[in-house]
């Protein structure tokens, strides 16, 4: 956790495959300007699993719990990818914490082609641990990206996590679905596609936008899977020009009451 403001904080929830590290340059770029927490999901980084895959809605409990214990009123979720369903089920079943959410690498749900490409995977990592998917499985969040001194890190954090529990997640994300979830959200929404990428491409925006019309796209036109990481000072600078403009609705809105 950065910043001391327990009355609102930008929650970050990362996406399959990383930890809350993820978040780093993300938080370095928003440089105190507003509180942000930032959380492990169970099974990743620091937080231990549990031996078998993990709900939207268990996952959802545990990021309730930490916002209840560090006493933090509101929350605005920003997330990436599989976590942006996680976001989603969040904001629907806390809406009185959420005041608003930015889902980078959105997608509703889980594709039947993508539920095969994950089981396949995890299947893959079951039996040949980290090694057997790599580096295409990195590769393909960077594609069309330099593989640079970013790259790199990407790559040996995501190479050294636990084989065990990053299957169980795939199995987990294969089964993922945020549809119903995406209905009942009623908060300011932002949806960040990343234009090159190839795992949840532009029509998977555009199918969270036509459950959640009232939501806003702003493409990231340089970043691929993983927007938070790749263009983090951009997302930043997007983010709290976000929020910042409902803050000021909402206080001009109640000078006019």
């Amino acid at each position: 956790m950065t910043g001391t403001d327990r009355d609102h904080a930008l929650l970050l929830i990362h996406p399959l495959g990383a930890d809350l590290h993820f978040w780093d340059d993300f938080v370095a770029a928003i440089d105190g300007r507003m509180t942000t927490v930032a959380v492990d999901l169970r099974g990743a980084g620091g937080s231990p699993g549990i031996g078998r895959p993990i709900s939207l809605a268990e996952h959802v409990a545990d990021i309730e719990a930490v916002r209840a214990e560090l006493h933090t009123t509101t929350v605005s979720v920003i997330s990436c990818a599989i976590g942006s369903m996680c976001a989603a089920t969040y904001a629907a079943l806390h809406s009185d914490r959420t005041r608003a959410l930015v889902m980078a690498n959105p997608t509703p749900r889980t594709l039947p082609q993508a539920r095969d490409m994950l089981t396949a995977r995890a299947e893959l990592v079951h039996q040949g641990g980290m090694a057997a998917i790599l580096p295409g499985a990195v590769e393909r969040a960077f594609l069309n990206l330099p593989h640079d001194l970013r790259y790199d890190f990407y790559m040996k954090r995501f190479s050294e996590q636990d084989a065990e529990a990053y299957a169980l997640a795939l199995l987990a994300a294969a089964e993922a679905d945020a549809t119903e979830a995406l209905g009942q959200i009623r908060c300011p929404t932002l949806l960040v596609p990343g234009r090159h990428d190839v795992l949840l491409p532009m029509a998977n925006a555009e199918a969270v936008q036509a459950l959640l019309p009232s939501a806003r796209m702003s493409v990231m036109e340089d970043a691929a899977h993983f927007v938070p990481y790749q263009q983090p000072q951009r997302l930043a600078e997007l983010v709290l020009d976000f929020i910042g403009r409902l803050s000021a609705a909402s206080h001009a809105s109640e000078r006019h009451k």
